[in-house]
């Protein structure tokens, strides 16, 4: 095993262990619903489509857009591993899939905002928003996400930006994650494990990157 490995595997089974003790204290079914952090709506400066999860997040922002929650919808742009591949074959980008959604259900393109700045994760990319909010003036924002994305979108927002811009977090509608029965599919299961992994990574100061630096 090299060094790069060894340091990978001392960080994650701590982790792992963390999320076996997760497990234990909430109890097999709670954990689901744990991961599930959202807040009553009210009306906001603009709304933030988190990247991922496309066509489900850029729905439910779309209409809340409609419902007149925001006058604008903030795009991400999220890195993408086989960017050079979607160009050759002719797809479009994430970004251009996410606003080809919001286009499609009715946003005017002049309500959406995309930005330009690239992000490798959830992390990042909240540190993007908030800079677009602070440098737009805004004061109160709507993050839309996946509803067992929700909970870490809350705590890393509530640990390094709620004081300056308040954030409403919002989960899709459209997503089929069943918080009561996580356990219940291969999909939910890895879903679940995922999210816990990357809360309990953000708490230990988010010592992994997203992408293998040599990529």
């Amino acid at each position: 095993m090299n060094r790069r490995r060894f340091r990978s595997w001392a960080v994650l089974l701590p982790v792992l262990a963390a999320v076996a003790v997760v497990g234990v204290v909430l109890g097999v079914p709670a954990l689901g619903s744990a991961l599930v952090a959202t807040n009553d709506l009210r009306p906001s400066d603009a709304i933030f489509v988190l990247d991922g999860g496309t066509p489900t997040r850029e729905l439910e922002a779309a209409a809340l857009y409609r419902l007149g929650y925001a006058p604008r919808v903030v795009v991400a742009r999220g890195r993408d591993s086989i960017a050079l591949a979607r160009s050759v074959s002719g797809e479009p980008s994430r970004q251009e899939r996410a606003v080809r959604v919001l286009r499609h259900v009715g946003v005017p393109a002049d309500r959406i905002v995309t930005l330009a700045q690239e992000v490798d994760n959830t992390l990042q990319e909240l540190a993007a928003d908030f800079s677009f909010a602070t440098g737009h003036g805004l004061r109160r924002v709507i993050l839309v996400t996946s509803p067992n994305h929700t909970r870490r979108v809350r705590v890393i927002w509530n640990s390094r930006y709620e004081h300056t811009v308040p954030a409403l977090v919002a989960a899709t509608s459209w997503d089929p994650y069943d918080p009561r029965r996580w356990w219940a599919s291969r999909r939910s299961l890895s879903e679940t494990i995922h999210e816990v992994l990357a809360i309990v990574h953000f708490m230990i100061g988010s010592p992994l990157p997203t992408f293998d630096p040599q990529s």
